[in-house]
């Protein structure tokens, strides 16, 4: 090989060397960036929000998705229904129970043993929710069910109870969902609650420097309806703030889902429509004459029609 081959030869592997040190250089310049970048966004985190120590944990967990489908309340549920005390009602379209009590029944919210002991002997699987608050417009109480964890807003897993004006129970709506067992997916690692509450604090805006993390609690949201009436269930965190305001970010991508403003309203039109709708298709419990069904369906529909009309006026306000 010639003298000016053997040259040229080594000053291109000293310029493929030089390009990938200076490459090198680049990147490891970048990832100090990045990491000065997201120090400084974690102590503007931390100076600015209250609440992150007590509160917020920074640890990995997993959980998978969860294939769901509405629980059929069919021959074996009637026959539980049938044995509730002080209560009549119905099934509409197999999926929604519309129970109505004899007599208003008290209940203590204050006390956790307390309701839930109440509530055990007059709703069905009330053991499977847990309570979320009360809606003061409609005087109802809210109950999520759970899958392990709470299933966030979804009007398929859900125990509404109504309150008269002596905050006594005389009505409920009660729907429920359950697993689809041959479709069951693998766990996933999860985005920790630290960095869902970095993105509500440094891309949604929506806590704000002053604010409190009060509480962040592992549950599920509807991440899509299939048309076959099946659920996809992401897991998400919910992340309140300031003891009052509960956000929800999907644990696994990241973004935070809209607020449920209308949730009870909705759900309750939902629910007065499908009994409209599907008058053919209601199973009665505890209503055996033809008189005391109609007295029944009339009673609770109106009941449904008033809530409806109190949500209409409250949103026209």
């Amino acid at each position: 090989m010639q003298w000016g081959q053997i040259k040229l030869l080594f000053i291109v592997c000293f310029l493929i060397l030089d390009i990938f040190l200076v490459q090198q250089l680049f990147a490891k310049q970048n990832e100090n960036l990045t990491e000065q970048v997201n120090t400084s966004k974690e102590e503007e985190l931390t100076s600015n929000v209250q609440g992150l120590e007590e509160n917020v944990t920074n640890e990995t967990v997993e959980a998978p998705l969860i294939n769901a489908k509405n629980k059929l309340f069919v021959e074996n549920e009637i026959d539980s229904l049938e044995k509730l005390p002080n209560q009549q009602g119905m099934i509409v379209d197999d999926y929604l129970v519309l129970g109505r009590f004899d007599n208003p029944i008290a209940i203590n919210m204050e006390d956790a043993e307390s309701y839930q002991e109440t509530l055990g002997s007059l709703v069905l699987n009330s053991q499977s929710y847990v309570y979320w608050g009360e809606d003061a417009e409609t005087n109802t109480l809210i109950f999520f069910q759970t899958m392990e964890n709470p299933i966030f807003y979804n009007k398929n897993a859900l125990l509404l109870i109504q309150l008269n004006n002596k905050g006594e129970m005389i009505q409920y709506a009660q729907t429920m969902l359950q697993r689809e067992e041959d479709e069951q997916e693998e766990p996933k690692t999860l985005n920790t609650q630290m960095n869902a509450v970095s993105s509500l604090y440094h891309k949604e805006d929506l806590i704000l420097p002053g604010d409190e993390v009060t509480n962040v609690q592992l549950g599920y949201y509807n991440l899509i309806s299939l048309s076959n009436g099946e659920q996809i269930l992401n897991p998400t965190w919910n992340v309140e703030v300031n003891d009052s305001t509960d956000y929800f970010v999907n644990a696994i991508e990241g973004h935070n889902y809209p607020q449920n403003d209308d949730f009870i309203a909705t759900t309750y039109q939902a629910f007065l429509q499908d009994l409209q709708t599907t008058e053919n298709k209601v199973e009665f419990f505890q209503a055996e004459e033809n008189d005391e069904q109609t007295t029944l369906f009339e009673t609770i529909k109106q009941r449904l029609i008033n809530t409806v009309e109190a949500t209409i006026g409250v949103e026209e306000k």
